[in-house]
């Protein structure tokens, strides 16, 4: 019987990892910052489009229910749940997002109330620009969306 072949397995990740070099954190988070920026304007540009496609939707959802209105409205609330804390607008994200709870609530019930939709795009608009209002009063308008959202039961 011949003797069995045996393999050293080399992670190359932990060898990398433990070994010297690379860049330190406050290296890391510079890059990080820097690479932000260089998307920050478009990435505003695409949540103001967002927005601004809500409010159609809404103005359109006026009318009653529609259920590819609805859908596209979700779509892009999530889409700006999706980016707008990364750039310092976190409370906007958080309405956002209950707008989306909204919507899948009114899809997965088969309710509608138009009032609803119009609070929450009420909200989003004073929240795309949170230096204009106080932090108290900013959470007194997320925490009446949060109930409107799950107010539809």
């Amino acid at each position: 019987m011949k003797p069995a072949n045996t393999f050293k397995y080399e992670n190359r990740l932990a060898k990398v990892v433990s070994g010297k070099g690379g860049m330190s954190a406050a290296e890391a988070i510079r890059g990080a910052t820097a690479a932000v920026e260089l998307v920050r304007d478009p990435t505003i540009a695409q949540i103001d489009a967002n927005l601004q496609e809500i409010y159609t939707l809404a103005d359109q959802l006026k009318a009653g229910p529609d259920e590819a209105a609805l859908q596209r409205m979700y779509i892009c609330s999530n889409q700006v749940v999706a980016t707008a804390g990364v750039f310092d607008l976190a409370d906007l994200g958080q309405a956002a997002y209950s707008l989306c709870e909204l919507v899948s609530r009114f899809q997965t019930l088969d309710r509608f109330q138009w009032q609803l939709i119009q609070v929450h795009t009420d909200g989003l608009r004073l929240l795309r620009t949170p230096g204009e209002h106080d932090p108290e009063h900013r959470a007194a308008v997320l925490e009446g969306l949060r109930r409107v959202a799950t107010s539809v039961a």
